[in-house]
């Protein structure tokens, strides 16, 4: 992004955001770009800053938010051949004043020389940079990226719709579609635990959200699965295993934001060389210690979900 107000006025420092689903809002200022180049995150640093943030910038006069995002793209990273859509809309609030912008993502498949404006370098990230600029706005933004990632991955996969206290709704809902608040859908994350007390985890297809991070095995329960059927369909279909279902136990069920989330617990062994990866799914697969994967996500490897210290503690006992 040029340079804006955001630099000057301190307010930003304690900006509210917001994200909306694509067209919501209007009268839009900004655009963002959340660009992939080599199977990671590029990011770019203005000569005057130490700090990394996306493309992106103010619409200019007459431009339309995609020509705004093509044009801060290529001046910003050098990217001249790429594909780019718009994602998700957002806003941000500060006391003085609130503006809206479009956040789109892009596929960079050629880079050129960096063309001669304030870009000082671009760089390949795993996720977010540690030094970034606009650290109350990037963050929201990448987190609603991945989400929208993991949406789009099985866009027509169709769900049965539930109330907070786990009651069938009598509907369904296209996953692609935005799911109404006060509807919910449920959940599964399958931890298979062997005989030694490593869990097998796997490593997510770098076309979905949060691309290249290891994990446990889950997804959504898609119309007229339980939650147990689920977890045995999950890893049957990012893993190519059988687990046999009474192996398994509901250890840790919570409420989030749009989701009923059931985390499951199999004890059972298996040989690792029995894992078939499956694409647009899993890129690798290994076992792990509890210890270990505390590592991992220490070093930004590994989905850091809340849980994880409860459900380790549960498995000690």
């Amino acid at each position: 992004m040029k340079s804006t107000n955001h630099d000057q006025n301190p307010e930003y420092n304690f900006a509210e955001v917001r994200t909306a689903d694509l067209g919501e809002l209007e009268t839009y200022r900004f655009v963002v770009v959340f660009a992939r180049y080599q199977d990671k995150w590029l990011y770019c640093r203005a000569g005057n800053r130490d700090t990394f943030e996306t493309a992106g910038g103010h619409i200019e006069p007459g431009e339309s938010t995609l020509d705004a995002a093509k044009r801060e793209l290529f001046e910003e990273t050098g990217a001249i051949r790429f594909d780019i859509r718009p994602a998700f809309d957002y806003s941000v609030h500060i006391p003085s004043e609130s503006s809206n912008g479009q956040v789109f993502i892009a596929n960079i498949h050629v880079l050129d020389e960096l063309p001669d404006y304030e870009i000082a370098e671009v760089k390949l990230f795993d996720a977010i940079p540690d030094k970034m600029r606009f650290p109350m706005i990037l963050p929201v933004l990448y987190e609603k990226m991945q989400h929208w990632l993991n949406v789009q991955s099985s866009g027509d996969e169709i769900w049965d719709v539930y109330d907070s206290e786990r009651n069938h709704q009598g509907r369904t809902h296209r996953r692609a579609d935005p799911l109404p608040e006060g509807d919910y859908h449920l959940v599964v994350h399958v931890w298979l635990q062997n005989s030694r007390g490593d869990f097998l985890i796997s490593q997510r297809a770098l076309s979905k959200g949060y691309p290249g991070m290891w994990e446990c095995t889950g997804g959504s329960a898609v119309a007229g699965d339980d939650s147990n059927a689920t977890a045995v369909r999950e890893v049957k279909e990012e893993l190519g295993l059988g687990i046999e279902p009474e192996n398994g136990k509901c250890v840790i069920s919570y409420i989030r934001y749009d989701s009923i989330c059931d985390i499951w617990l199999f004890r059972q062994d298996h040989d690792i060389n029995d894992v078939i990866l499956q694409e647009n799914e899993t890129i690798g697969a290994k076992c792990a210690s509890a210890g270990e994967i505390r590592e991992m996500i220490r070093n930004k490897e590994f989905l850091d979900f809340d849980y994880i210290e409860d459900l380790f503690g549960l498995v000690n006992k």
